[in-house]
């Protein structure tokens, strides 16, 4: 998936969850100056935590659906 396609579907951050089991921080990652073009996946290689310093398969970086607008109901 790449940002444009996360940002038609209404989601304008990332959340960067720590893997560690001593650490688990999670943080919004801000993306809205990077181009549409850029797959999520690109994140996850350079994110590091902040915490405890885990990175690369230690760090899971998604799209943050909570932030998704609700979709209207069918009639």
């Amino acid at each position: 998936m790449t940002l444009g396609d996360m940002r038609d579907l209404g989601v304008r951050r990332l959340i960067a969850s720590c893997l560690n089991h001593s650490c688990r921080h999670t943080t919004l990652v801000e993306v809205w100056t990077y181009p549409a073009a850029t797959e999520i996946t690109y994140f996850k290689r350079r994110v590091a935590c902040a915490i405890c310093g885990a990175r690369g398969e230690r760090i899971d970086v998604r799209p943050n659906w909570k932030e998704q607008p609700p979709v209207p109901a069918k009639r």
